[in-house]
């Protein structure tokens, strides 16, 4: 098993990259690897969403809009469940299926990761996938939680929670934080460190992770030592503040990928849109939906990263903003030429390899 890429790149991310400061914060932004083309793609991604790209400017051409025509959720989770890393993880990690009982009885899928070579007393990651609330699953990002376990040799935890429409909010929202507090009482019996939880999650998983958080500060637990929320869905209300507004002149976009990144952009906007009618509520401006509005004044540390060419890059910036200034721990990351979901792509992309590398560090620092 190996990466589809050279090793080369992923060192060129590293030595290109460089610390700016946008909104107050200091953001560390990974260049593209082969290219110094101001708000171009990443030549990998662009060779792989191509056909895709061209078929929406080619319709946009014709009608003048583009308008995806409306898929059934059975459609979009088969879109969504989609397998798309490339195995490279050499190491022996033992794989543990166990299962949390919910609030309701209801007995919760969940898996425990073990490296063969397992530290004493080992930091977990308890991880949480992504898929707008109502698609995904821990397939999707199996080879992203073992290429951690493998970079740093701790215990990972991911959960199978319930999913909208069929369960609506906030049914997979607890059954998470009820896997946090099982993983709490029971890590020590896998090796773990139960004060040394780091709780993590992409895109929707990024705003259940943010959950278990908030829930935890509220309820005095201090199990969540911090957490780390990839390209998270943070403000679902749309509030505006002095930090966020969505806007188009937001992103830089070199003038051939133009069209093509802004009919995705409009895309997802309108996926993020139906939100609240796939959770099953009316109510999405809540501190648990829309974690932005909140205050975020105890929260642990946080690690935050996010596409340049995301629908939620504004507001995952913003909220670096909001917690850098009310004195949270905050790291941030922008990787160039990339939008959503590159966590689903290790062994692709020597970005996605990269961002593993970098939640490892992160939850080894503030480990300490």
């Amino acid at each position: 098993m190996a990466r589809k890429y050279s090793k080369e790149l992923l060192d060129k991310i590293i030595e290109k990259q460089e610390k700016v400061i946008i909104n107050g914060v200091e953001v560390l932004v990974k260049n593209l690897p082969d290219s110094d083309e101001k708000g171009g793609m990443d030549l990998r991604l662009y060779n792989d969403m191509k056909s895709q790209i061209e078929m929406m400017e080619k319709m946009y051409k014709e009608n003048g809009k583009f308008e995806e025509e409306e898929k059934s959720v059975t459609e979009m989770r088969a879109l969504f469940n989609g397998i798309k890393s490339h195995p490279m993880v050499e190491k022996n990690i033992e794989i543990i299926n166990e299962k949390v009982k919910a609030n309701d009885g209801y007995e919760i899928p969940i898996r425990i990761y073990k490296s063969e070579t397992l530290k004493e007393n080992a930091q977990v990651l308890y991880y949480i996938h992504g898929g707008g609330f109502f698609a995904g699953s821990p397939d999707v990002v199996e080879e992203l939680v073992k290429l951690i376990v493998e970079n740093t040799d701790i215990l990972a935890v991911s959960v199978d929670y319930r999913l909208c429409p069929e369960n609506p909010y906030p049914t997979g929202h607890e059954d998470c934080y009820s896997v946090l507090k099982w993983v709490y009482e029971n890590a020590e019996k896998f090796g773990g460190d139960k004060n040394n939880i780091f709780v993590s999650g992409d895109s929707a998983g990024g705003n259940l992770a943010q959950y278990c958080t908030t829930k935890d500060v509220e309820n005095g637990g201090g199990m969540v030592k911090g957490q780390l929320l990839l390209y998270p869905t943070l403000n679902m209300a749309n509030v505006e503040d002095e930090f966020f507004k969505w806007s188009i002149d937001d992103y830089e976009i070199a003038d051939k990928y133009k069209l093509g990144i802004n009919l995705m952009l409009e895309s997802f906007k309108g996926l993020s849109n139906t939100l609240g009618a796939v959770l099953g509520t009316s109510d999405i401006k809540n501190k648990y939906l829309s974690p932005y509005i909140m205050n975020p004044k105890g929260l642990p540390p946080t690690f935050i990263t996010v596409g340049e060419h995301d629908f939620l890059k504004p507001e995952c910036l913003a909220y670096a903003s909001k917690l850098t200034k009310a004195g949270i721990q905050t790291e941030i990351i922008l990787y160039k030429g990339f939008g959503h979901a590159y966590g689903d792509n290790v062994g692709v992309y020597p970005q996605s390899e990269d961002c593993a590398i970098e939640m490892g560090k992160f939850i080894l620092k503030y480990s300490k």
